[in-house]
């Protein structure tokens, strides 16, 4: 299976992402990484989202910080 990792955000309502695929260990940290990042939101995004599952069968786990309404 091929694992991913991707990171969704918004800032001055310009979206991007960034995304990574690997082994299940890899890709699980990453999207664990992507989490703290988004928690802290030192980028200052007005919108965060993470994922991480596989490209065979879908989503494992998904959060979302929407820090505009902080």
């Amino acid at each position: 299976m091929t694992y991913y990792a991707i990171r969704r955000s918004i800032k001055g309502g310009n979206a991007s992402s960034n995304e990574r695929t690997g082994e299940k260990a890899a890709m699980e940290r990453q999207f664990h990484l992507y989490c703290a990042s988004c928690a802290t939101n030192e980028a200052e995004n007005e919108f965060d989202a993470v994922e991480w599952g596989t490209l065979e069968g879908g989503k494992l786990d998904r959060k979302v910080w929407n820090h505009e309404a902080e």
